[in-house]
This record gives structure tokens, C-alpha cells and sequence, in this order.
């Protein structure tokens, strides 16, 4: 299961999410949509269920636009695990 990396420290605000991992010193803006993302990842969503409810969101009926968007926050996730902020084990609230 995807978690919120431990060492990351993010706040909720508005549309975004902004994000700092100490152990990089690197600071992130996520976008509204990805905003989304990462507030689904944060609670325990599965990727699947992530895709399933933007698709749900974003009304997408056809089988060509949720494949998309699986394939985007699929590649989204890869990012944020490879900047070392997803990671296993328990999730975070924003600011701790």
C-alpha cells in the first residue's frame, strides 16, 4: 500500500497542496487535480479507486479517457515515489 512518506511534511490549503521533504530540502506545489491525488493517497486509497473516482469526477464515460487517467496518476505516483514521497508504511495528516 502507498503512504505518505513519514518525513514529509505537508499542509492542505485551498486547491493545492504544498509539500516539504527534509531529507532533499526540496519544496512541491501540487495543482488542484494533483491536489486530489495525493489528499486520496494520503487517506489510504488504493491507485485504482484514485482512477476510478477521478474518472467519476471528471465525468470520464469513455473507455479511452479513463484509460488516460489511469495512465496519468499512475505516472504521477511513479514521480512522487521516486522524489521519495510516497513510500509504505502509515499515513500522515498534513502538517506532521
Amino acid at each position: 500500500m502507498l503512504t505518505v512518506n513519514p518525513d514529509v511534511v505537508w499542509v492542505d490549503s485551498d486547491d493545492e497542496v504544498r509539500l516539504y521533504h527534509p531529507g532533499t530540502g526540496e519544496f512541491q506545489t501540487l495543482n488542484a487535480t494533483a491536489a486530489r491525488i495525493w489528499r486520496k493517497l494520503a487517506t489510504g486509497a488504493e491507485i485504482d479507486d484514485v482512477v476510478r473516482d477521478l474518472a467519476a469526477e471528471f465525468e470520464a464515460h469513455e473507455d479511452q479517457d479513463r484509460r488516460l487517467i489511469d495512465r496519468d496518476v499512475r505516472q504521477f505516483v511513479a514521480e512522487l515515489s521516486e522524489l521519495g514521497l510516497l513510500g509504505t508504511g502509515l499515513a500522515t495528516e498534513p502538517g506532521q
